[in-house]
Formats: structure tokens, C-alpha cells, sequence
């Protein structure tokens, strides 16, 4: 997995997976740990990808995978195979309540030689009868002294612009790659940084601008909490609060509602208000 960005601690468990691989896993982390990139890479070229699909039927993080695809999956995983068989389902937890049911009989009637490699930002959001069923990995962030050495080999040498990427990406290599080499991106996400801050500390005025700005866009308002978190954290590490761990705990508490599709407004507004 040499050229892949992994924690040492990841990459140990990875490995052992290389060698006896279970019939299923699910590989979990915050979005931007490159998830897609570590399962593809364990289930190989050949792997059948599926993903969460939008109502024009374009893949679509945000969609989702219908009791219909796992039908014809499980009419696919019949078939005969001499060899191992990956199938990758990313973001699991975007599968239809219907669609999980139906991958739960996937998981109890196992085909020979065949593989399930999950990947998931809100494992919660799957049926526990389907977590119980599945080796469950927790990827970590990557060390900075990794994230350096990225910076480095890309050539990137302005230490301003350095310590921004550090920041920003922190510790998730796919997050990284994409804003060092996305200028738009990088400021988008600079953008967002700043409403993270006013969102922690700014007026009350200005929490409930940014709350509504942010309403209408699940996955950007859980941009912005993750991006409050990773900046209450960095100010944890110099100077321990009482005050900004119950604010850490508020967010996290937040985001895990919003992921279950509770309001955007109303969890924010309590966490920050």
C-alpha cells in the first residue's frame, strides 16, 4: 500500500486483512480519509463498484442506493467464480432502509468466494444486524509528519501556504491531495474555515447568519462543523478549556443528529446558541 497516504497504526491492521481476508468489512472515517481509494485498492481493479446514485440516476454522494441495486446484486453475486470476487458498496449508509434489509441476506447467505468492502461516514445510520455482521475498521488521520512529506513531494514550498494545507486538510490525505492541487477548492474551503470561527466565537448575530447561509446544504453545514471541530481541537492541543471541550461535545453531538437527517438549523442553533 506504499502508494497510498495510511497511519502506521492502519496500515498494520490493513495488512493483516492482506493476508486472511474476511468475508466482509466496512471501512469508516471522516469524510476526506479517502476511504474509496483504501477499498478499491484492497478489492483490486476487477472490484464491482456500487455507489449511491441521484434521482437522474448520476452517482451522487449525497443519493442513494435502492433495494433494486442490491437486488441485482445479490442476483450477480450468484453466479459461479473460481477466483476472489471485491464488491465495493461505498457509502453504505446511504442504502434505502429496503436496500439494507436486503443486503442483511447478502451477509447471511455469503457467496463462495466473494468479498464485501463497505466504506461509511455515519456507520450509525446501518442496521446494527448488518454492523454485527461485518469486521469494522476505523480509519485513522495520517500523522503530520506524513502530511509534510506530501506537501514536500509535491513541490509545494511557501510555508504560509504549507501550514494552511496542514491546517485544513487535517490529517485526511484525500482532503489534502484535492487542496493542494485544486486552487477553487482550497478557497472554498478557506471560506468556510472563516465561517467556522465566527460560528465558534463570533456575535449572535453572526452564528445565526452562518447557521442560515448553511441550511439549505447538508453536506456543506457538515463541512463547517467538522471544520469548527478540527479548529477547537488544534486549540485544545495548546491550551486546554473546560469551556471549548463542552463546545467540542455540543458539535460533535450535532453532527451526529445531523447525519441521522434531523434539522441542519435547529441542531446547530442549539450547539452554538
Amino acid at each position: 500500500m506504499s502508494q497510498l497516504i495510511i497511519h502506521p497504526a492502519t496500515m498494520l491492521q490493513l495488512r493483516a486483512f492482506e493476508k486472511n481476508m474476511p468475508q466482509s468489512i466496512i471501512l469508516s472515517g471522516t469524510s476526506g480519509i479517502g476511504l474509496l481509494a483504501l477499498a478499491k485498492h484492497m478489492g483490486g481493479s476487477q472490484a464491482l463498484l456500487i455507489r449511491p446514485l441521484n434521482a437522474k440516476g448520476e452517482e451522487d454522494t449525497a443519493g442513494t442506493i435502492s433495494i433494486e441495486v442490491i437486488r441485482r446484486l445479490y442476483d450477480q453475486s450468484r453466479t459461479k467464480t473460481l477466483s476472489k470476487r471485491f464488491i465495493i458498496i461505498d457509502d453504505a449508509d446511504r442504502m434505502s432502509h429496503g436496500a439494507q434489509g436486503a443486503f442483511l441476506k447478502l451477509l447471511e447467505e455469503p457467496p463462495a468466494m466473494t468479498h464485501f468492502i463497505l466504506t461509511s461516514h455515519a456507520v450509525g445510520n446501518l442496521l446494527p444486524t448488518i454492523r454485527s455482521r461485518v469486521q469494522h475498521v476505523v480509519i485513522q488521520p495520517i500523522t503530520d509528519e506524513q502530511t509534510s512529506e506530501f506537501i514536500d513531494g509535491i513541490g509545494i514550498n511557501n510555508e504560509t501556504k504549507k501550514n494552511q494545507l496542514q491546517f485544513l486538510a487535517s490529517g485526511l490525505p484525500a482532503e489534502l491531495s484535492r487542496l493542494a492541487r485544486n486552487t477553487e477548492y482550497f478557497a472554498s474551503r478557506a471560506r468556510i474555515i472563516t465561517d467556522a470561527r465566527q460560528l465558534i466565537a463570533g456575535t449572535g448575530y453572526q452564528k445565526l447568519r452562518i447557521i442560515h447561509t448553511y441550511k439549505q446544504n447538508r453536506d456543506d453545514t457538515l463541512t463547517l462543523i467538522d471544520s469548527a471541530i478540527a479548529i477547537i481541537r488544534h486549540s485544545l492541543k495548546n491550551k486546554p478549556q473546560i469551556g471549548a471541550i463542552k463546545q467540542l461535545d455540543s458539535l460533535l453531538d450535532a453532527r451526529e443528529r445531523i447525519t441521522r437527517n434531523q434539522s441542519t438549523v435547529l441542531q446547530l442553533t442549539k450547539a452554538v446558541l
